[in-house]
């Protein structure tokens, strides 16, 4: 089967026409063709047919999706062809079916052979690539303004390719044919200065001067009537070497090329004979964005490493390396910083730049020969006379840039072998390179981390691109937004750009949208660009160890990770494990956030999580998580052992063997270190618990609360304490587990008796004891009358306080436990003070010699 869309829409089968409906069921197609193999979500269908969405527009575009697959199956294609996968509809489409795939194709061979020197072919390819266009693409088709713009991008690239085939036959000297071509686009687009350079330059090798010259005239008449302006630099200093003869136009010349190669402002004033001479003055950086928001120090570092360079003396040449995760924007902070670096003059009277596609998905990542051949034709050097070999490239390279106060781009670098052979030789030149991955073993090198965005920088970036007044209106939404976006840059502008094409949308509705881990990649994808892509491409350039780290770190509950518990995650050893987190955190798919532990940024650990689903099996899923949660149960016992010395504890029995496959547990020799360990895996404790509880791993659920209890006891926050040990009671209530059902209550009203909730307190502990007596536990019942008598006292009811303790005193005396009876003495006596009385049992104990300050009598409580 066979789709065409660069021309009116067809679609052919075994060599036969096949009919495709009305006008609206067309426009779905396309829609479907423009996006062949991903997902078109059905509201971009709706898009794409109607300007406004009438009510029926869903039940329309499902009504002729219908009509397609009927189509599809009647000319012989399995079910499979176009199917329905949320939020949308994928067209699946074979490789040289669709004539735009088979046009990219040889468009991008083409570029390559361009860029390679390798000029016959690639005419041959660009002629390939113009011989699949028929037409305006889609024409005669009512479409909706999203296939619009995609129809504006595809002339965009036939105006992009009709000038590099120019440029192709410029170099062989054979380019008079494409004069009623260029011709004809320039009618169509008068506008575009590139296309009459092109055509003001093949009439003059045609001899034909005066039409040339002609030609000038009529741009210069477009620009002033249209727009107000003059010719550019580039068409004025044509027209001058037109009207003063140059023999570097001349085809004969062996530094005439094409236009961009050779007449961009002087860039190909070398010496007559042929010899490399300096370069004059190129422009290759790419555009300033108006939106870009933010970076205001980096931008300043950037511009004080510009201003220290090539400093009097100085014999180093200065590189800047900005590194971050993938839609952190390095480009763009790269971009703005060369602009602005340029504009103030030191450097930039050349500017180079060029993309090394580290992470291109279509292409190989950039040979450096390759580059230093385009950079060289840019700077004059005749094709002939460019080296074969890398070092003899680069050589004459770093001769060419000698003294030409150069600033140069190296964007998206793969490593440092890439970058090293084009970076020049002298400190006259500045170069700024932006790499997803650490380019530490670049010698001399400054490096930029760049992180993501501060709030307040992603909610400006809402507002430039969604709208001020928006952000203004919803300004709590639009917080919410960008940490749903993690304040990562590309996600916040994908979320801006989808507000931006939704004005009806309020930014409280878009936020509902993305609630939801699953929800929050399609509703960031737009036109071609897509987190998940974007972030895909980095997994892939992983090694096969470091790509299962990565995945099966999104199934880790905390929020970050040690090598100690990655290493339980992945069943390797320590060191292994460590060498791995090292790795990705040179990748920068990771974050440290202090000495030894591990961060991933929210969108990744999401990718990563649905990594592991795509790759993992549910038992290899299932045993990573056993073993960490077994290892964090069993790492805070061990924490706990060191803390609780008295002994009085829940028995902790563990889920299944204590040491299968859960790790070596650490071991904590002082108390000191037990409360650091604690204190630093706290945040991840309290995810343990709620993903233990999410997963249906109840009896992690609530016993890793019982063995933090001396912990939470000894801390400040009693909202974790709460929430941990409400967590833990639904989880032994499940089970069935009423021990731990009573120590999760009783946990719980000593924690709401801190938090001055004695009457929360007071329902707990009474609940607690119910359970114990049910159990016949006669220790658990004299130690929650204890806790509840502390309860009453808080509430200020010192008698019930003095008959729960005096009960609690019998039933530590019946089962033979004087120390529990000590204990309670404290207690006895702020409560008989408070009651005014005395206590009948008094003599029957050891009291204390010190005096109990209330802050004493909870510490003795808390240890207990």
């Amino acid at each position: 089967m066979e789709f065409r869309i660069l021309g009116p829409l067809e679609i052919v089968a075994n060599g036969r026409p096949v009919g495709v409906g009305g006008p609206q069921q067309q426009t779905v197609l396309a829609a479907l063709l423009l996006a062949a193999n991903q997902v078109v979500p059905i509201d971009r269908l709706v898009d794409a047919v109607w300007w406004t969405s009438p009510p029926s527009a869903r039940a329309n575009v499902r009504g002729y999706i219908a009509a397609l697959r009927r189509m599809l199956r009647d000319a012989g294609e399995p079910p499979d062809r176009l199917i329905t996968r949320a939020p949308g509809y994928l067209l699946r489409v074979e490789p040289g079916e669709l004539d735009l795939f088979r046009f990219e194709e040889a468009f991008t061979r083409g570029e390559r052979a361009l860029a390679g020197g390798r000029a016959e072919q690639a005419a041959q390819d660009f002629a390939d690539a113009l011989h699949h266009y028929r037409g305006r693409p889609l024409d005669a088709m009512p479409l909706g303004a999203p296939l619009q713009a995609d129809v504006e991008r595809l002339e965009e690239r036939r105006l992009l390719l009709t000038e590099q085939y120019t440029d192709a036959c410029l170099l062989l000297g054979r380019s008079d044919a494409l004069v009623p071509d260029l011709r004809r686009l320039v009618s169509r687009h008068p506008l575009r200065e590139r296309l009459w350079e092109r055509l003001m330059l093949v009439l003059y090798r045609m001899g034909r001067s005066a039409d040339a010259l002609d030609a000038y005239a009529q741009v210069r008449r477009h620009l002033a009537d249209d727009l107000g302006i003059d010719p550019g630099p580039r068409l004025r200093s044509l027209e001058q070497r037109i009207l003063s003869g140059d023999p570097g136009l001349d085809p004969a010349s062996p530094r005439s090329g094409s236009v961009q190669a050779g007449d961009d402002a002087e860039a190909a004033a070398g010496p007559a004979d042929g010899t490399p001479g300096r370069t004059g003055t190129l422009r290759q950086f790419p555009m300033d964005i108006v939106e870009f928001t933010g970076r205001e120090a980096e931008l300043r570092a950037l511009n004080r490493f510009a201003d220290g360079a090539g400093g009097d003396g100085d014999t180093a040449l200065t590189v800047i390396a900005i590194e971050g995760m993938a839609g952190v924007g390095k480009t763009r902070l790269a971009v703005r910083a060369a602009h602005q670096i340029s504009t103030r003059g030191r450097f930039g009277a050349v500017q180079l730049w060029a993309d090394l596609r580290a992470m291109d998905p279509e292409l190989p990542a950039a040979d450096p020969a390759e580059v230093l051949g385009t950079f060289l034709r840019q700077l004059g050097v005749p094709a002939p006379r460019i080296p074969p070999d890398l070092a003899s490239r680069a050589a004459l390279y770093r001769d060419r840039l000698h003294g030409a106060r150069a600033l140069v781009i190296l964007d998206n670098a793969t490593d440092e072998a890439q970058v090293e052979p084009l970076l020049p030789g002298d400190p006259t030149s500045l170069v700024l390179v932006t790499s997803r991955r650490s380019l530490a073993g670049l010698d001399g090198v400054h490096r930029l981390r760049l992180a993501v965005f501060a709030p307040p920088e992603s909610t400006d970036l809402l507002g430039r691109i969604a709208g001020p007044d928006r952000v203004t209106a919803e300004p709590a939404a639009a917080a919410r937004i960008a940490e749903r976006c993690g304040q990562l840059p590309m996600a916040v502008t994908m979320a801006a750009r989808r507000l931006q094409t939704r004005p009806a949308w309020t930014l409280a509705e878009f936020d509902a949208r993305l609630e939801g881990e699953g929800r929050l990649p399609d509703e960031l994808e737009f036109r071609n660009r897509s987190i998940s892509a974007s972030f895909d491409l980095s997994y892939r350039a992983l090694a096969d160890d470091q790509k299962r780290m990565f995945r099966l770190l999104g199934l880790h509950p905390g929020a970050d990770f040690t090598p100690p518990s990655a290493a339980v995650l992945t069943d390797l050893p320590e060191e292994r494990a460590e060498s791995l987190l090292e790795a990705l955190l040179d990748e920068n798919l990771l974050q440290q956030a202090s000495p030894g532990r591990y961060r991933m940024h929210r969108l990744l650990r999401g990718h990563a999580r649905r990594k592991a689903h795509e790759h993992e099996t549910p038992g290899r899923r299932d045993a990573a998580a056993e073993r960490v949660f077994a290892w964090y149960l069993r790492a805070a016992h061990s924490a706990d052992l060191v803390l609780n010395t008295h002994g009085r504890r829940v028995p902790i029995e563990f889920p299944g063997d204590p040491g299968d496959g859960a790790g070596p547990v650490p071991v904590f020799g002082t108390r000191t270190r037990a409360l650091a360990w604690l204190d630093a895996e706290s945040e991840n404790l309290t995810a343990v618990i709620r993903a233990a509880s999410d997963q249906g791993r109840h009896s992690v659920a609530w016993r890793l609360p019982a063995v933090l209890l001396t912990f939470f006891h000894l801390g400040e926050s009693r909202d974790d304490w709460i929430a941990a040990y409400e967590i833990g009671l639904e989880a032994a209530r499940r089970l069935g587990e009423w021990r731990g059902v009573a120590f999760m209550l009783n946990g719980l009203g000593m924690a709401c008796s801190d938090a001055d909730r004695c009457g929360e307190a007071i329902v707990h502990h009474r609940e607690a004891l119910v359970v114990q007596r049910r159990l016949g536990d006669l220790v658990g019942q004299a130690w929650s009358l204890n806790r509840l008598a502390v309860a009453y006292l808080g509430a200020r009811r010192p008698s019930r306080a003095i008959e729960c303790f005096e009960e609690s005193v019998r039933i530590f005396r019946r089962v033979g436990d004087p120390h529990g009876a000590a204990a309670m003495t404290p207690e006895l006596g702020a409560a008989a003070d408070a009651d005014g009385g005395h206590i009948r049992m008094c003599e029957a104990v050891t009291c204390p010699d010190t005096v109990m300050t209330p802050a004493t009598v909870r510490a003795a409580h808390g240890e207990a």
